[in-house]
C-alpha cells in the first residue's frame, strides 16, 4: 500500500515540476518539434523516476555490529491466535489506494470504450482511397484523423475548403500524432487524479495543431487558412483522434502570426538536464548515514559495572512490551513467526537511541519491534567508576502464533525456553565463577556448542547469549543465580 502511495506522490510531483518548466520556459517558443519531444519524454520520466533508486551512504561501515554484545534482555514474545484474530478496520492509506484503483479501472474502461467506438466507425463508414490515406465518410463523423484514416461527414471532391481539411489531416497522419494521443491517454489513466493532467493534455494536442498549421501555411495563405479555421470551428470529439478544430482558434492564429524563435533560444532546452538531475536527487536518491564503529568503543560501552535498567525493572519492561507490541494482521495471515533482534544505546540521560535491527524476520514485524523500542520510557543509565556512560544493549523480541491462546492479539513475555515442552531434554551447561564473572559453555543434546542460548540473572533484567561456539560470560556476584534456556530444552538453573 505504501509503495503505491509513494509512487503516485513522487510521480505527481515530477509531473508538476516538469509541466511548470514547460509552461514558463518553453511553451512560448516556436520550436514545436522540440516541445513535443519534451512533453513526451516528460511522460516517460514521470513513470520511471519513482521506480529508480540510488542509495548513497556517507561512509562505509565495515563492521556494523561488534562481535561481542554480551548483555541482553529476556526474549519478549508477541503471540496471537489466528483462529480468533479480529478483523481490523482499513487504514486511510488503504482506502486511498482502493479509490485510486477504482479510478484507474474506470479510466481504462473509458479508454477501451473510445477505441471500440472508433473501430465501429471505421467498419460502418464508406471508404475512399485518397493519396495514400483512407477517407471514411459517415454523417456522424467530424473532420479528424486516426492513423491513416481521415473521418469526414461527406465527400466533396470539388470543395476547396474540404481539400484544405484533408491536407490538414494528412499532416496529422504523417507526423504520427495518433501515437502521441494513445500514449498520453494510457498515461492519463495512471494519473487520472492529477489536477493538471488536463493542462498537459491541452498543451500536447495544441502542439500537434501548431505543427500542422506551420506545415499548411508554407503552401497556403495564412489569411485564407485562418478564415477557414474560423468558419469550421466546432467542439466535441474524442481524445483518441486528431480533430481539425478542437483548440482555441485565437491561440492558433496568434501562433501562426508570431515571429519564429531565434535558434540561439534553443539553449533553454539545456535547462532540462539540471531539472532532470534535481528530480533524481529528490525522488530517486536514498541517503543513509552509518555510524563508524571505530569511535564506538571510546564512547559506548558493552559492559559496565552497573548496567542500565528500565523503569520498573524487568516486570515494568515486560508490562510495557505486552501493552505496546502488536502482531500485524498480514504477518498473522501469512503465519510468520520468529525472533527480531535489536540493538540500541541507553545514553547518560537514560534515553533510548540508535535503535537498529540486528536480525529481522519480516518487514512489518521488524518495524513494529523497532517502533516499540524507540518509544520506550527512559531508563536508569548505566554507570562505570561512578560515572554515567552510554551503554549498548541487545534485545530479542519473539513473535509467535499461539494456537492455544483464547485471546487474540495477546502479548506476553517469557524467558526463551520457558514454555518449551523439553522434547530435547535439559541443556548441558558447564559454568564456573571467577573474578566476578560467570563463564562457561552451553551444549545441545549431541554435545555441540549451542549458539543463541539465553543466559539471564534471576530477578533481574540483565543477561547475555551464547556465541557461535556456545560460550558465554556474564559479570555478576557469585551469590546470584542465573538461568540458561533455549527453545525445545528445559531451562537450567545455575547456583
Amino acid at each position: 500500500m505504501n509503495g503505491v502511495l509513494n509512487y503516485l506522490w513522487e510521480g505527481s510531483m515530477c509531473l508538476l515540476l516538469l509541466y511548470a518548466f514547460y509552461s514558463f520556459i518553453l511553451s512560448k517558443l516556436t520550436f514545436f518539434n522540440w516541445n513535443r519531444l519534451f512533453l513526451l519524454l516528460s511522460l516517460v520520466v514521470v513513470l520511471t523516476i519513482p521506480l529508480v533508486t540510488f542509495q548513497i551512504t556517507t561512509f562505509q561501515e565495515t563492521n556494523p555490529f561488534p562481535e561481542s554484545l554480551p548483555f541482553v534482555f529476556p526474549e519478549s514474545n508477541s503471540a496471537s491466535n489466528p483462529a480468533s484474530a479480529s478483523i481490523s478496520a482499513p487504514s486511510i492509506g488503504q482506502i486511498i489506494v482502493w479509490m485510486y484503483f477504482a479510478g484507474l479501472g474506470f479510466s481504462l474502461l473509458r479508454l477501451l470504450a473510445g477505441l471500440f467506438h472508433i473501430l465501429r466507425q471505421i467498419r460502418t463508414s464508406r471508404k475512399i482511397l485518397y493519396q495514400g490515406n483512407t477517407l471514411l465518410i459517415h454523417p456522424d463523423c467530424k473532420p479528424s484523423s486516426f492513423f491513416h484514416y481521415i473521418f469526414l461527414p461527406e465527400y466533396l471532391p470539388d470543395s476547396q475548403d474540404q481539400a484544405l481539411i484533408i491536407a490538414h489531416e494528412k499532416i496529422h497522419s504523417r507526423l504520427f500524432h495518433t501515437f502521441d494521443c494513445l500514449i498520453f491517454q494510457v498515461f492519463r489513466c495512471v494519473f487520472w487524479f492529477h489536477p493538471i493532467i488536463k493542462l498537459v493534455e491541452n498543451s500536447l494536442y495544441a502542439l500537434h495543431e501548431y505543427q500542422v498549421d506551420q506545415e499548411i501555411t508554407r503552401s497556403h495563405s495564412k489569411a485564407e487558412y485562418s478564415e477557414l479555421l474560423v468558419r469550421l470551428t466546432w467542439t466535441g470529439g474524442g481524445k483518441l483522434v486528431n480533430n481539425f478544430n478542437q483548440f482555441q482558434i485565437k491561440n492558433r492564429i496568434m501562433m501562426m502570426a508570431k515571429t519564429k524563435s531565434q535558434s540561439k533560444e534553443k539553449f533553454k532546452f539545456l535547462f532540462t538536464l539540471p531539472l532532470l538531475g534535481l528530480l533524481i536527487v529528490l525522488f530517486s536518491c536514498e541517503y543513509r548515514e552509518e555510524a563508524s564503529p571505530i569511535a564506538m568503543p571510546m564512547q559506548v560501552y558493552d559492559v559496565v559495572e552497573d548496567m542500565p535498567r528500565p523503569m520498573g525493572g524487568l516486570e515494568g519492561w515486560n508490562k510495557y512490551l505486552r501493552n505496546s507490541l502488536v502482531y500485524t494482521t498480514e504477518a498473522k495471515e501469512k503465519g510468520i513467526s520468529g525472533t527480531v533482534y535489536l540493538t540500541f544505546v541507553v545514553d547518560t540521560e537514560g534515553s533510548v537511541k540508535d535503535v537498529e535491527i540486528f536480525k529481522g524476520i519480516d518487514p512489518d514485524l521488524d518495524q513494529e519491534a523497532l517502533k516499540v523500542v524507540e518509544n520506550s520510557p527512559k531508563w536508569t543509565p548505566g554507570t562505570q567508576d561512578g560515572q554515567k556512560v552510554n551503554v549498548k544493549m541487545r534485545l530479542p523480541i519473539r513473535f509467535q502464533i499461539d494456537k492455544s491462546s483464547s485471546k487474540p492479539d495477546s502479548t506476553s513475555t517469557r524467558l526463551d525456553g520457558d514454555d518449551a515442552d523439553g522434547k530435547y531434554g535439559s541443556l548441558d551447561v558447564a559454568a564456573r565463577y571467577a573474578d566476578g564473572i560467570w563463564s562457561g559453555v552451553v551444549r545441545d543434546r549431541n554435545g555441540k556448542g549451542l549458539s543463541g542460548a539465553t543466559i539471564v540473572l534471576a530477578d533481574a533484567s540483565l543477561g547475555t547469549v551464547s556465541d557461535i561456539n556456545g560460550q558465554f560470560s556474564l559479570k555478576t556476584s557469585e551469590s546470584e543465580n542465573i538461568y540458561v534456556s533455549f527453545p525445545g530444552y528445559k531451562s537450567t538453573k545455575i547456583n
